[in-house]
């Protein structure tokens, strides 16, 4: 094991890197894309930081909201026949 590896080692262990290296990690913790070790270095991470947890709650609500937002409607029945006929004419 390498000095790096083992630097991103401790890291990973103690959640002690520096806060851009959080910014994707959080975004992933959100999609629910990272694995265990990592959403638990970020958990670490944001009980020290008061910053990240603050991004990371924000992009959480961003997330649930636009989730709501974007939901698929039923349409009207007709309503695709009735724009495309319109714009025939």
């Amino acid at each position: 094991m390498g000095l790096k590896e083992i630097i991103n080692n401790v890291k990973m262990t103690t959640g002690m890197a520096d806060c851009s290296e959080y910014k994707e990690l959080i975004q992933l913790v959100i999609d629910g894309e990272a694995s265990g070790r990592e959403e638990s270095y970020l958990r670490k991470h944001l009980n020290m930081c008061l910053k990240c947890l603050d991004s990371y709650e924000i992009d959480k609500e961003l997330k649930e909201i636009l989730k709501l937002k974007l939901q698929q409607k039923e349409v009207p029945i007709g309503l695709a026949e009735t724009i495309r006929s319109k714009l025939v004419q």
